[in-house]
């Protein structure tokens, strides 16, 4: 049964796509089986992945077509396999009709495919809503990625209480760790940030921060404008140099051992 992970923070431009697709691209490269599920409408990650959303089912499919199974929505491309995003889940908190399975399609689409893969990971967007909600009601884990500077740790605690809302119908979901990106290390504000408030939010969330520290680099942005896997682009950056420690501290949090 795959292990189930959700990169979610309810605060935008803060790396949730570019997490995504880098643990998707490494676990892949690792030998594992890996199904990425792109519940953003933006659709960066299915961009990435050069993934079709004209003419084939995508995750818009799998919410509102009764008919349409999870399989039926993979797509197999260069980069893993996806389900992808589509334009029109924007509507979905007005379309979705309230019902107790409201939050629970991807949890039942999955359940059927699960099986099949070593990980499934969401990406999502900077919304609380019912996308974010299917994804905290299916998923076992939360990597929550944030900034060492005063937008990026606000609102943090108050993700965590929509957080414990789930928890209490998803007595599995628990938050793996807050993961800081773009890292400048030698800035006071980032040093204060790391060293006092993440850890004092990170205890009081029941969680860690990751050891790892993902800086920043102009290939991953390049890298994503090309449509490519920072891996193949620029393996040797530092960005990709951080995400493969990441991806080590991961399965070591999870005593998963490497392929």
């Amino acid at each position: 049964m795959a292990i189930k992970i959700g990169i979610a923070n309810r605060k935008g431009g803060i790396g949730k796509s570019t997490t995504t697709l880098a643990l998707a691209a490494d676990l892949k490269s690792r030998g594992f089986r890996v199904l990425t599920i792109d519940t953003d409408p933006q659709r960066n990650t299915t961009n990435v992945f050069q993934a079709e959303t004209d003419g084939v089912a995508t995750l818009y499919d799998l919410i509102f077509s009764s008919d349409v199974t999870a399989e039926q929505c993979i797509q197999h491309t260069e980069y893993g396999d996806i389900i992808a995003s589509d334009q029109n889940l924007q509507l979905a908190d007005t379309e979705i009709k309230p019902s107790p399975k409201m939050y629970k399609y991807i949890q039942k689409g999955i359940a059927q495919i699960e099986d099949n893969y070593d990980f499934i990971l969401c990406d999502t967007q900077p919304h609380a809503g019912i996308l974010l909600g299917n994804v905290l009601m299916a998923c076992e884990y939360v990597i929550t990625p944030v900034t060492c500077d005063a937008f990026g740790i606000q609102g943090i605690m108050d993700f965590y209480e929509t957080i414990k809302e789930y928890q209490e119908e998803n007595s599995n979901l628990k938050i793996l760790g807050l993961l800081i990106i773009k890292y400048k290390g030698k800035q006071n504000l980032t040093k204060e940030v790391e060293d006092q408030l993440l850890p004092s939010y990170a205890q009081e969330m029941n969680t860690k921060v990751f050891s790892t520290r993902i800086r920043e680099s102009v290939k991953c942005q390049e890298a994503q404008t090309l449509r490519m896997s920072i891996f193949d682009y620029a393996p040797s950056c530092t960005t990709a140099i951080d995400y493969k420690e990441l991806t080590e501290e991961i399965l070591n949090d999870l005593n998963i051992e490497g392929k």
